[in-house]
């Protein structure tokens, strides 16, 4: 479950809750209200009685009381039955009332003594109940309908309340997941007091100096790169005039020369690929875009890599779609381009087939590179583009693991964005798509 869902039905919760503790409390103060009220009304009968007995004393008139107790409980239902003693016992009154059915409970009975006359009148349990009762209906329905409109209001201001802070969490999360793919620097609103606020503030210190340290990081790379270049220069340059007068040399020694010139070229290639991926990533490679034929590109970067597939036994084949001109930087996707059709042809056996599919339409160049080679294991394809991370098909191929991440980098460079994934079948296709008229 989200956390957006769990803090509105946490909020809910609270919500209901308090509503109906609310609710219980305030009926109980109003019962014991309708009671209190009942208890008073019927003590006001009682006085009324005692007044009308003293009265029928002084008159000396035992009728007064006893029509007046007759239309008491006649008029009165909660009035069950009513005794009367005159001098001769208590005798019921007479009543025009039917009498009360059975089973309903024992009444609630009262005396009332005056000097001469006295009375005894005996409460309906049942009939007070029904009106206890039916004065707390009305109340039920008062609360029922003030529960459900504050439980509308709570749940607005629940999913509001969970909206925002999620909203704010998700901010962080995006900004987390920025900083996880090295994109540091990244940013997100830290404004406020509470913990989020806190949390977000901490976040982009830790943000801004992991860039500080990515781009000391990229500054020595590139510092140490270019440093290594002009000796590795040097020992590929005189391992080679040493190969060139191999007649004064032992047949060992001219083996030892070839491996130091192969091994010198090898780290050569390394380190201009590193430095030109730490141009790229400190923004120090310049987009130089040109109006050029990209379908006519990419069918270069074809015959280029023609004779070497020939000589592996790999089919090479080139399909185009669309036509006219983009702005690209010729170099920079001549690059992406070759780096792309040399890892096809290295990974696809003999036998195998490479396609180079360049098409320019809708406004975007894409160039899809599909190879019959061992393929991609499922979920692999979401690090092949960082640098120095390689497939699972790369160990015995050798490759520094800086190809696709220059890649990556060329597009980006352009707009544009790179990816990879299966071939539908067997093998994989590596693809470069960039705007034609990049921003």
């Amino acid at each position: 479950m989200k956390l957006f869902h769990k803090l509105s039905a946490a909020l809910m919760a609270a919500a209901f809750a308090a509503a109906a503790l609310l609710s219980a409390i305030f009926f109980s103060f109003q019962n014991r209200t309708v009671q209190a009220a009942q208890r008073a009304r019927l003590a006001a009968l009682e006085q009324s009685v005692s007044a009308m007995l003293g009265e029928a004393e002084l008159a000396g008139d035992p009728l007064m009381a006893v029509d007046y107790l007759s239309g008491l409980c006649s008029s009165r239902p909660e009035i069950q039955y009513c005794l009367l003693d005159i001098g001769r016992g208590l005798k019921p009154v007479r009543t025009t009332r039917r009498p009360a059915p059975s089973g309903e409970g024992p009444p609630a009975v009262r005396e009332v003594a005056g000097r001469k006359y006295s009375a005894r009148l005996a409460f309906s349990s049942g009939e007070l109940l029904r009106e206890r009762r039916e004065a707390l209906a009305g109340v039920w329905h008062d609360l029922a309908a003030a529960f459900l409109a504050s439980m509308a209001a709570a749940a607005l201001i629940g999913l509001l309340l969970a909206r925002r802070l999620t909203r704010r969490l998700k901010r962080l999360a995006a900004e987390a997941a920025e900083v996880g793919e090295g994109r540091f620097g990244a940013k997100t609103d830290a404004s406020g007091s509470d913990e989020v606020a806190e949390l977000a503030g901490s976040l982009n210190a830790m943000s801004d100096r992991l860039l500080e340290l990515e781009t000391m990081k990229k500054n020595f790379t590139a510092s140490v790169t270019h440093e290594l270049r002009s000796p590795l220069g040097v020992i590929e340059t005189y391992a080679a005039m040493l190969l060139g007068e191999a007649e004064r040399f032992r047949p060992g020694d001219i083996e030892i020369f070839r491996r130091i010139k192969e091994n010198a070229g090898r780290l050569a290639n390394f380190v201009t690929a590193m430095l030109d991926l730490a141009r790229l990533e400190r923004g120090k490679m310049e987009l130089r875009p040109s109006e050029e034929d990209a379908l006519s590109l990419a069918r270069d970067a074809a015959d280029f890599f023609a004779p070497k597939a020939a000589e592996k036994g790999v089919r090479l084949k080139i399909e185009t779609e669309g036509g006219g001109a983009a702005l690209l930087d010729r170099e920079l996707m001549t690059h992406a381009l070759t780096n792309l059709l040399s890892n096809a042809i290295k990974f696809t056996p003999e036998g195998g087939e490479v396609t180079l599919r360049a098409s320019l339409s809708g406004g975007s160049f894409r160039a899809e590179v599909r190879d019959t080679g061992p393929g991609l294991k499922p979920g692999e394809e979401a690090g092949l583009f960082a640098p120095f991370a390689q497939g699972s098909a790369a160990p015995g191929h050798g490759g520094t693991g800086l190809g696709l991440a220059m890649v990556r980098s060329v597009a980006e460079l352009h707009g544009g964005k790179a990816g990879c994934g299966p071939a539908g079948g067997r093998g994989a296709v590596f693809w470069i798509e960039v705007p034609a008229r990049p921003a």
